[in-house]
């Protein structure tokens, strides 16, 4: 590499930067929801639980909607620089007509082989009022490039519908809350709480979903337009490879297997309430500590 701050700070670094920041307050936040809702269902920690759940909904009902206005701009960042990732997203195979513009498909079936999309469902220009500001504007079609420089188009494609819908869900969930806080009626609806510790994992499968359009979107380019994947392969065999994999799936399965086993133990133990004993002098006790008595 010539340049490595043009590559670390390149066009779409702030906008992913953002993107992700906010992501992660989302993950949060619906897991601290779930949590208060799962004690309050289980009628337990009352006064801590109505807690989370209020911060947790007034973080959703702020940081969601700001988080949709961050992702349409960061997909018009996408369609200036990467536009086949965006058409992918889309499932647009073809240039529209002259002032027929461009639907948003709600549903559909992208085929890649056939270069159509089956079983869809469309919204009459509304894609094109998203990208381009214009009922007529057209955007890049798959069609543009050969077959071998398309990513999966179908994959591609409802991982960006997972990721929006569970987004425009999250804005649902925290609006429809604060207006039944607002009716003093939330911590009555066993429903709605059932449905914020469904919520829970939300975050991340939709946090998963978008890493997914980023990353199989930019295929079959490890860098866009200038170095395939399959030309950034490795030079070692793969007996070599191999090992180094299956060490890293080990490594990780290991890894994440154990932190959820605890995460979920903290999450059933519960906040800890405070008392009006005084703080102790000696060294503050380790994290883990937390959840000694069920682990063991």
């Amino acid at each position: 590499p010539v340049d490595w701050f043009e590559i670390i700070f390149n066009p779409s670094f702030p906008y992913r930067l953002v993107h992700m920041g906010l992501a992660a307050f989302l993950c949060t936040a619906l897991l601290v929801a779930a949590t208060g809702a799962y004690h309050l269902l289980k009628h337990q920690y009352e006064v801590e639980s109505r807690k989370m759940v209020m911060m947790a909904l007034w973080m959703l009902a702020i940081v969601a909607p700001l988080q949709a206005l961050v992702g349409d701009q960061h997909g018009l960042n996408t369609l200036e620089h990467q536009p086949i990732k965006v058409a992918a997203m889309e499932g647009h195979w073809h240039p529209a007509e002259e002032g027929e513009g461009v639907p948003l498909v709600l549903f559909a079936w992208p085929d890649n082989e056939s270069e159509t999309n089956h079983f869809s469902l469309e919204i009459p220009h509304l894609a094109s009022l998203i990208l381009t500001h214009s009922v007529d504007g057209d955007i890049p079609a798959l069609t543009s490039v050969a077959k071998q420089d398309r990513p999966n188009v179908a994959l591609v494609f409802w991982s960006f519908r997972i990721m929006v819908t569970l987004g425009i869900a999250m804005i649902v969930l925290a609006w429809a809350g604060l207006w039944l806080n607002r009716k003093q009626s939330l911590f009555q609806r066993t429903r709605f709480l059932q449905v914020l510790v469904c919520m829970g994992p939300s975050g991340l499968v939709a946090l998963l979903a978008g890493w997914f359009v980023t990353e199989v979107g930019r295929q079959p380019w490890v860098v866009y337009g200038v170095l395939r994947t399959v030309e950034a392969s490795s030079a070692h065999s793969a007996q070599t490879m191999t090992l180094s994999l299956a060490s890293f799936v080990i490594g990780y399965l290991a890894i994440f297997g154990l932190g959820i086993f605890y995460l979920i133990q903290l999450l059933r133990k519960g906040p800890q309430v405070t008392s009006d004993a005084p703080l102790s002098a000696q060294r503050p006790a380790r994290p883990l500590s937390a959840v000694n008595d069920l682990i063991n």
